[in-house]
């Protein structure tokens, strides 16, 4: 059975088993035959729920599975603070990195990714969900080290995430590279340099 983190159903949702059943079905299915071959069709049948209630729930396959990502992935996992920029961003690296070699998330993401190119619902459900929603899990960090002075005020914050989340994406999309520690190490310090003011200033 796959893993998710605990968390309750959303309000409105009448049966949290079932809605738990339905992220574990959707999950379990990415991993034995692919994202793009999972049908809301194969959810239901697999969780015993009704395909309408599938629906009623979320409005689409990509709303679902980003659904199933954060509880895969979830926040809380995420949310570290070890008192420097470049703890927090390789720790929070090495927690997604694991749960990826554990388990269906970096299919699930591979297979979103893949789908927002020709989907507009797709890429509304990531930017929404996954880049706007988690975004906060990147810019925390640096906003603590530029308040602290860790981090030169004209630290560039948006172009430093935008690193980290191309270098993670790529990978996950076209290499075979081991997304490990090392790795971790690599973005973030990719990461700090771009974002540093160029000049004497910086």
């Amino acid at each position: 059975m796959i893993s998710l983190d605990q968390a309750p159903s959303p309000l409105g949702r009448r049966s949290p088993a079932s809605y738990r059943a339905i992220l574990e079905a959707a999950a379990a299915l990415v991993g034995e035959i692919g994202f793009h071959s999972v049908t809301i069709e194969l959810i239901a049948a697999r969780a015993q729920a009704g395909k309408q209630t599938i629906y009623r729930w979320w409005p689409s396959k990509p709303a679902l599975f980003v659904e199933v990502y954060d509880h895969l992935v979830s926040r809380a996992l995420l949310d570290v603070d070890t008192g420097s920029v470049a703890g927090d961003l390789t720790l929070l690296l090495e927690r997604l990195f694991e749960k990826f070699r554990e388990g269906p998330a970096s299919l699930i993401l591979a297979g979103l990714i893949g789908a927002a190119q020709g989907d507009p619902v797709a890429a509304a459900a990531i930017q929404q969900g996954l880049v706007i929603g988690r975004r906060d899990l990147l810019t925390g960090p640096i906003g603590r080290a530029i308040r602290r002075g860790e981090l030169h005020p004209g630290f560039d914050g948006a172009l430093a995430c935008a690193v980290v989340v191309a270098l993670v994406w790529r990978e996950v999309l076209l290499s075979d590279r081991a997304l490990d520690a090392d790795y971790a190490a690599t973005v973030v310090e990719c990461a700090l340099k771009s974002g540093a003011p160029r000049g004497p200033a910086g």
